[in-house]
C-alpha cells in the first residue's frame, strides 16, 4: 500500500441502495438520471415522511381560504353565532394542523438532503480509494465533485418533498376550482400544462450550462490547489505574477460559464413568474364576472380567488423544481464520471503464504521502456538509480499493483504480485511516495498512524531524525502539521513522513526519493539510522533515489539506464522521434548493479548522474 492512501476493504457484492454506505461502483448506472434517484430511494423512508408532512401543511394552506368563504357565506345568509363560530374553531384547528406539519415535515426533509448528499459522498470516496485504483483526476477537481455536485444532488431531495406537496396541493385546489366552477378549474389546468412545457425547453439549456459551469469551477480548483502547493517554488523563481494570471484567466471562465448558468435559470424563473401572473389575473376576471352574473355566490367567489392566489405558491415551487433538477443531473452526471471509471488491476485470489520478503523484478516494461530488472533481498537496504524520471516514479507503484507493467513479472515474497489479494499484498508492501503528504493532526498522530506499538513509533522517529523536529517546533510532539502539512518547513514534512513509513515496520517498505528537502548533513545521519533500523530486523528496504547519501549506506545499488542499442535516432528537423509500442519515448534499459562506490568508481553514466 502507499502510506498516504490506506487500502480499504473490497466493496460489497451486491450493496443495498437503501444503505447510505452502499458502494455506486457496485450498480450499473445507465445514465446520470439513475444516479440521481438511486441516491434519493437511499433516503425514501425521509422523503415519504417530508412529502406527506409538506402535504398536509399545503392541504391545510389551501383550505384556508375555503373556511374564511364558508365563514363570509354564513355571515352574508343570517347564518347564527353558533355556526360562525363552529367556521372559527375549524379555521384554528386548520391552522394547528399546517404548523405542526410544516415544522417536523422541514426535519424530515433537511435529513433527507443532508444523508443523500453524504450518500453521493461516499460514492466517490469509496470509488477513489478502492484499492484496484484507476481515478488519476486531480484532487481539486474530485474535491469539486464530492462536495459542490453531491451538495447539488442533496438539495434536490430538498426539493423533492416540496414538489410531491405542491402537485398534491394543485390537484386538490383545480378539484375544488372545478366544483365552485368548471369554467375557473379549466383555467388552472391549462395554466399548469402550459407551464411544466415551456419550462422543459427552457431546463434543457440550463443543465448544458449547469455542467458546464461545474467543469469550469473544478478546473479553476486544480490550479488554484497547484499553485499553493507551489508557492515556494513559484517564490523561488520569481513567477507569481505569471501564476496569478494564468489563474485569473482559469478564474475568468468559470465565472463566465457561473453567469450563464445562472442566466438560464434566471430566465426559468421568469417564466414559472410570468405564467403564475397571467394565471392569477385571468382567474380575478372570470371569477368576478361569474359572481356579478349570479353564477357563483360571494362566498364560493371569496374562496375560489384565495385558493387562486394560494396556488401561485405551488406553482412556483413546481417552477424552481425544474431548475433544481436540472443542476442535479448535471452534477450527478459528474458523480457518474467518477464512480464508472473501470477499475485499473484485478484484485487477486492468494491471500499468500510468504516465503520471506525478497523483491524480484524481471523484464517489466514501464512507460515504454522494457528491460527493468533488479533484487531487492532479505534483510538488505537495496538502492534503484534510474536515470529516465518517468519511470523511476512509476516503479514503486508497481509493487504494490497501483498499475500494471506493460510485459515481466514482479515478485514478493516469492508470489507474483497479480495472483494475491490487493489487500495482503499491501499490509506487506509498504510505498512512501517522494510526495506522500502529512495528515490533520498532530506530529505524534502522523507518525503513530500506521504503527504497531508505542515502541515502533519511537523507533521510526528515531531513525528519521524526527525527533529534532519534535524538538525544534513550538508545541513539540503535540504540535499541529496543518493542512498536508503545511505548518512545517519542506525538509520538517519529509522527515515525518519518513517516521510514519518507518514506524509502520513492513516486511518491505519502499521509499522513492524520502529526503531531497533534507540538508546533507541530516540526510546522512537519517541514511546511517535508517539502514540500522531495517537491518535490526532482517526486514527488505529499497530506496529509489539519487542521494548519495542514502546509496551510500545501500548494500547493493542497481542502475538502469537506456541501453546505448536502444538510444533513439536523429531524425530530420520537423520529424518525430522514434515512438515505443505504448505510445511514449522509450527503448530497453540496461542494468548494472554493484555497491556505490563501485559504481561511481567504474560506471561514468552512473557518476555523472550523480554529480550533475
Amino acid at each position: 500500500m502507499t502510506v498516504d492512501a490506506p487500502a480499504v476493504s473490497p466493496r460489497p457484492a451486491a450493496p443495498s441502495p437503501a444503505d447510505p454506505s452502499s458502494a455506486a461502483g457496485a450498480v450499473e448506472w445507465p445514465s446520470a438520471r439513475a444516479l440521481l434517484w438511486g441516491a434519493l430511494r437511499s433516503r425514501r423512508r425521509d422523503l415519504v415522511a417530508a412529502s406527506a408532512l409538506y402535504s398536509t401543511h399545503q392541504l391545510g394552506e389551501s383550505m384556508v381560504p375555503v373556511v374564511v368563504g364558508a365563514t363570509v357565506g354564513q355571515a352574508v345568509a343570517g347564518g347564527g353565532r353558533w355556526a360562525i363560530a363552529l367556521w372559527l374553531g375549524v379555521l384554528a384547528a386548520d391552522f394547528v394542523l399546517l404548523s405542526l406539519s410544516f415544522r417536523f415535515g422541514a426535519r424530515a426533509s433537511m435529513r433527507a438532503k443532508q444523508h443523500t448528499g453524504h450518500v453521493v459522498r461516499m460514492w466517490v470516496a469509496e470509488r477513489v480509494l478502492r484499492p484496484a485504483g484507476g481515478v488519476r483526476l486531480a484532487p481539486g477537481d474530485l474535491l469539486t465533485r464530492a462536495a459542490s455536485d453531491a451538495g447539488r444532488v442533496g438539495a434536490f431531495a430538498g426539493v423533492v418533498a416540496q414538489t410531491v406537496a405542491a402537485v398534491a396541493v394543485l390537484a386538490v385546489s383545480t378539484g375544488l376550482l372545478l366544483w365552485f366552477s368548471l369554467p375557473l378549474g379549466a383555467v388552472i389546468l391549462l395554466g399548469t400544462a402550459l407551464l411544466l412545457v415551456v419550462q422543459d425547453r427552457v431546463a434543457g439549456r440550463l443543465r448544458r450550462h449547469s455542467g458546464t459551469e461545474q467543469h469550469e469551477a473544478g478546473r479553476a480548483a486544480v490550479l488554484a490547489e497547484d499553485l499553493v502547493r507551489g508557492m515556494r517554488v513559484l517564490k523561488g523563481i520569481g513567477a507569481e505574477r505569471t501564476a496569478a494570471a494564468e489563474y485569473g484567466r482559469a478564474s475568468q471562465v468559470a465565472l463566465g460559464a457561473s453567469l450563464r448558468a445562472v442566466s438560464s435559470q434566471s430566465l426559468l424563473s421568469a417564466v414559472g413568474t410570468a405564467f403564475t401572473g397571467g394565471y392569477l389575473a385571468v382567474i380575478a376576471g372570470v371569477g368576478g364576472w361569474l359572481t356579478l352574473s349570479g353564477r357563483m355566490g360571494l362566498g364560493e367567489f371569496v374562496a375560489a380567488l384565495g385558493l387562486a392566489r394560494f396556488v401561485v405558491g405551488p406553482m412556483q415551487v413546481v417552477s424552481g423544481a425544474s431548475a433544481a433538477y436540472a443542476r442535479a443531473v448535471a452534477s450527478a452526471g459528474r458523480v457518474l464520471e467518477v464512480v464508472e471509471i473501470p477499475e485499473e488491476v484485478r484484485d487477486g485470489l492468494d491471500p499468500g503464504e510468504w516465503a520471506d520478503g525478497r523483491v524480484v523484478v524481471s523484464e517489466v516494461e514501464v512507460e515504454g521502456f522494457t528491460g527493468v530488472s533488479f533484487v531487492a533481498e532479505r534483510g538488505e537496504l537495496t538502492g534503484l538509480v534510474v536515470d529516465v524520471p518517468g519511470v523511476a516514479g512509476r516503479i514503486p507503484g508497481l509493487l504494490v499493483r497501483e498499475g500494471e507493467p506493460g510485459s515481466g513479472r514482479v515478485e514478493v515474497g516469492g508470489k507474483e504480485v497479480g495472483e494475491v489479494a490487493l489487500a495482503d499484498l499491501r499490509a506487506r508492501v509498504l510505498v512512501s511516495p517522494h510526495d506522500a503528504v502529512l495528515f490533520p493532526g498532530t506530529i505524534a498522530e502522523n507518525i503513530a498512524l500506521l504503527a504497531p506499538d508505542e515502541k515502533a513509533a519511537e523507533r521510526g522517529t528515531w531513525a528519521a531524525f524526527a525527533d529534532q523536529v519534535i524538538d525544534t517546533v513550538p508545541g513539540g510532539a503535540q504540535a499541529p502539521v496543518g493542512d498536508r502539512g503545511e505548518s512545517l518547513s519542506g525538509g520538517q514534512r519529509q522527515r515525518v513522513a519518513l517516521a510514519r513509513a518507518l514506524a509502520a515496520d513492513p516486511p518491505v517498505l519502499v521509499l522513492h526519493d524520502p529526503t531531497t528537502a533534507v540538508d546533507a548533513a541530516t540526510e546522512d545521519r537519517i541514511a546511517s539510522r535508517l539502514r540500522e533500523l531495517r537491518a535490526r530486523d532482517g526486514r527488505t528496504s529499497l530506496l529509489v533515489t539519487t542521494s548519495p547519501a542514502l546509496l551510500s549506506r545501500c548494500d547493493r545499488v542497481f542502475f538502469l539506464r537506456p541501453a546505448p542499442s536502444s538510444a533513439p535516432a536523429a531524425t530530420p528537423a520537423g520529424e518525430g522521434a522514434p515512438v515505443a509500442p505504448h505510445g511514449a519515448p522509450g527503448g530497453r534499459l540496461a542494468a548494472d548493479s554493484g555497491t556505490h562506490a563501485e559504481l561511481m568508481r567504474d560506471n561514468a553514466a552512473y557518476r555523472e548522474l550523480l554529480t550533475r
